[in-house]
């Protein structure tokens, strides 16, 4: 998937913020899952929640206001209650690299409590599990 690199993001020198790369992952996430037939939105409603619970990031190098980000997302790790994705952030003209990262999220209640990942979801990460989707 594809990001813009808006004024917003950037900090006073016109580089991303490194906050926002989360956000990016968080975008990229939600966009994956969906591609997949995975609706976050349905899940929440049933009172199914994903919540991050580790996050490992490098940042390579800067991202500037007006770039176009292209953003790669795998499964890395599927368990009984969480699931770890990995992303790669290239500048999409050069593809030099910006960012590597992972997510865990876990699963859990509308109540905070952890719980097994349905079995549906289960299933589709597992079958994703180690193949990058391609960046646009």
């Amino acid at each position: 998937m594809e990001i813009k690199v808006y004024y917003n993001d950037t900090d006073a020198g016109g580089v991303v913020y490194y906050a926002n790369y989360l956000r990016y992952f968080e975008i990229a996430r939600t966009e994956y899952v969906s591609e997949k037939g995975v609706s976050i939105f349905d899940y929440h409603t049933r009172g199914i929640v994903f919540t991050v619970i580790k996050v490992e990031i490098e940042y390579r190098s800067p991202a500037r206001y007006g770039d176009i980000l292209a953003v790669s997302t795998k499964v890395e790790d599927v368990s009984g209650a969480s699931f770890e994705l990995s992303h790669i952030i290239r500048n999409k003209i050069d593809k030099r690299l910006i960012v590597e990262g992972r997510t865990r999220l876990a699963c859990i209640n509308d109540k905070g409590r952890p719980m097994r990942l349905p079995d549906n979801l289960k299933e589709i990460l597992e079958n994703e599990k180690g193949v990058y989707e391609q960046d646009s």
